[in-house]
């Protein structure tokens, strides 16, 4: 079993559209905790 960081790593050298390695957890849940927030403020604002 290859490590993951390695991958990591090896991903990191490619072209951003050749990258196969997924986008971390964190990130994505910032995004839709960030998403969730604007909606939430935009059906306030209503």
């Amino acid at each position: 079993m290859a490590n993951p960081e390695e991958l990591r790593k090896q991903d990191q050298k490619l072209p951003k559209a050749k990258r196969k390695y997924p986008q971390s957890r964190v990130t994505q849940s910032l995004w839709i905790l960030l998403a969730i927030v604007v909606v939430a403020w935009l059906i306030s604002m209503i």
